[in-house]
């Protein structure tokens, strides 16, 4: 190993060594490929890490494809209008908001990992049913901790549930989190990867890179990125391309929910970017739950007749006029010509085209 490492990448090698779980070494790795010196004489050490995280990452996914074919999974088909996790260390009162805000009854005792598998429930918001799903307190144990953070991934939001207001159970959620790379209070960095026909890594908007390029093309190309452009569309340290590069990277929307088990309640709403709820706000909860989904109501109605607001349509944010023609029926969408919308558009039931962008709560009369 070169004698003139930086102390950064000193701190990433025993981190390495220290690792336990392959996740943790694949961090680690790339934290030295990060740290590792530039000039000739570390090049052999680069190119050793790289093929150290190819290898992990082969080992990684070889060993995920053989849990899915052994069947080994506590995965929960999603369905409704979408589906949300509750995260929570033993006894923080995961149970009791499922039993509060669906139509769950799960087993509710005093004593830790009630819970042994999934419970799901069933938010009815308006119309929209949001599934949610209460999650194992194993998120420390080797046997279930992949397949509950693997649910976790694919969810389309996560509830981080703690009690009493006590900040160290929810900054031990974040940790137990973001070592896995699943990140509730950082943003997804606002950089576009493209492939390039020329060969070598080019940077559109180099201003707003905050290392030395030199530096930065080196670990892109490290990392396979050999033929691309990087759009920096944000001020860029190495930290930002670290996290781009990093195929486990998940940035999941969240919130954090106290259960006042002893009657103390929130004096913040907000902690490290995560907006936090008192167990007792009910409806800013279901308000926030469905915003955290993407999705939006439509009601319908036909020519002459009252709106029908006991079924309404559940579609994307940002769902047109055609989207929710498709939702009804594809006979309805294929002739679909113009719409009528009461609620977002300038004038009460202004006739829009087919692409008009509905908003949440529209009322829409087809016109086919």
């Amino acid at each position: 190993m070169p004698a003139n490492v930086t102390y950064e990448f000193s701190a990433a090698k025993e981190k390495f060594e220290a690792a336990k779980t392959d996740d943790e070494k694949l961090i680690a790795l790339q934290e030295m490929l990060s740290a590792a010196p530039n000039h000739k004489g570390g090049e052999n050490l680069r190119k050793d890490i790289s093929r150290k995280i190819a290898d992990l990452k082969n080992r990684m996914e070889k060993k995920a494809q053989a849990q899915k074919k052994s069947g080994y999974t506590i995965n929960i088909k999603k369905e409704g209008a979408g589906q949300v996790v509750l995260v929570g260390l033993p006894n923080s009162g995961k149970s009791t908001f499922l039993t509060k805000f669906t139509n769950a009854k799960p087993l509710i005792a005093p004593y830790p990992y009630t819970t042994t598998k999934p419970e799901v429930g069933v938010l009815n918001f308006g119309g929209a049913l949001i599934q949610i799903v209460e999650l194992p307190a194993f998120l420390e144990t080797k046997e279930m901790a992949p397949q509950i953070f693997s649910m976790i991934r694919i969810a389309d939001a996560t509830i981080l549930i703690f009690e009493n207001s006590n900040f160290k159970r929810l900054d031990k959620l974040i940790d137990l989190l973001e070592e896995q790379d699943i990140f509730v209070t950082k943003e997804k960095p606002k950089i576009d990867i493209v492939k390039s026909q020329f060969v070598g890594v080019s940077f559109v908007n180099e201003q707003n890179l905050l290392v030395k390029k030199e530096d930065a093309e080196r670990l892109l190309k490290d990392a396979g990125f050999r033929s691309h452009t990087i759009i920096l569309n944000q001020k860029t340290n190495m930290q930002d391309i670290l996290l781009l590069i990093n195929p486990r990277a998940s940035y999941q929307k969240a919130i954090g929910v106290s259960i006042p088990i002893s009657g103390k309640k929130l004096d913040t709403n907000k902690y490290k970017n995560i907006p936090l709820y008192d167990f007792s706000e009910i409806n800013e909860i279901n308000e926030k739950i469905f915003e955290m989904v993407d999705k939006i109501i439509i009601y319908t109605k036909k020519p002459g007749q009252k709106p029908d607001l006991t079924d309404p349509l559940v579609i994307d944010k940002n769902g047109t006029v055609k989207d929710a023609a498709r939702a009804i029926h594809k006979d309805i969408y294929q002739d679909l010509k113009s719409a009528k919308v009461w609620g977002s558009t300038k004038y009460p039931g202004q006739t829009v085209s087919k692409d008009y962008i509905l908003k949440n709560k529209d009322i829409v009369e087809f016109v086919v």
